[in-house]
């Protein structure tokens, strides 16, 4: 399955989100977005969304809220949680839906988010 990092665009104040595309949205037009857990986008939430992915024949979008930081111990990670822009992170998932939609998806389907 393809993964590639994407920009897409959202109306939070930081600019433009940051994510990792799993699938071809003209293909498989039914998308999903995954929100990565407090350590941030790691390798591991790259890894669940593609299994979420080929077994619903799904694209997935993975959404970095933290715009590429992430934790490397828990405490940082519960920094990075305190600190969260909250609305921006909702701006910046309904830039991933919107994403979806404009490249192909018929609907997204759901969010889903690891902790």
């Amino acid at each position: 399955m393809e993964m590639r990092k994407i920009t897409f665009k959202s109306s939070n104040c930081a600019g433009d989100g940051l994510g990792v595309l799993l699938g071809d949205p003209a293909v498989w037009r039914r998308g999903v977005i995954v929100l990565h857990e407090w350590w941030g986008l790691t390798r591991q939430i790259e890894e669940e969304a593609q299994l979420i992915a080929s077994q619903g024949q799904m694209t997935a979008l993975v959404v970095d809220v933290y715009r590429g930081r992430v934790a490397k111990d828990r405490e940082q990670a519960g920094h990075f949680m305190e600190d969260l822009d909250w609305d921006g992170a909702v701006k910046d998932i309904s830039g991933a839906a919107k994403y979806l939609l404009d490249a192909g998806c018929r609907k997204v389907l759901s969010v889903l988010s690891f902790s």
